[in-house]
């Protein structure tokens, strides 16, 4: 699983500019806690998670990914591999980008439970 978590792109179809290079995209332990870089919620110290160094536009960025969007990632990459087309399931993509601001949604809905 995890060489297809490190196989996906999870930057496909965003512009970059001449120079962006990956420094270093491996998948780590997490030696604290933090949030997820996609979906926003909290890696925990000793979760196994992907780490990538990249320099865009000429900025240094550090980006971390929980196990959950890892699977996710995983999940997406090997379903781009093996190119199915089972239509009783959604697409892979689809779970991945689900993801994305999940903490975000989590807080907002919280907050509207309160009012």
């Amino acid at each position: 699983m995890e060489e297809l978590a490190l196989a996906f792109d999870p930057f496909d179809g965003d512009f970059g500019a001449p120079g962006d290079t990956t420094l270093s995209n491996k998948m780590v332990t997490a030696r604290k806690t933090g949030p997820c870089s996609h979906c926003g919620c909290t890696i925990c110290k000793g979760e196994r998670i992907r780490s990538m160094s990249a320099k865009f536009d000429g900025t240094l960025m550090n980006y971390r990914w929980c196990a959950s969007c890892c699977a996710a990632m995983a999940k997406c990459q090997a379903d781009e591999e093996h190119d199915e087309g089972n239509d009783e399931q959604p697409p892979a993509w689809e779970e991945y980008e689900a993801r994305a601001g999940l903490a975000e949604r989590a807080t907002q809905a919280a907050k509207q439970g309160e009012k």
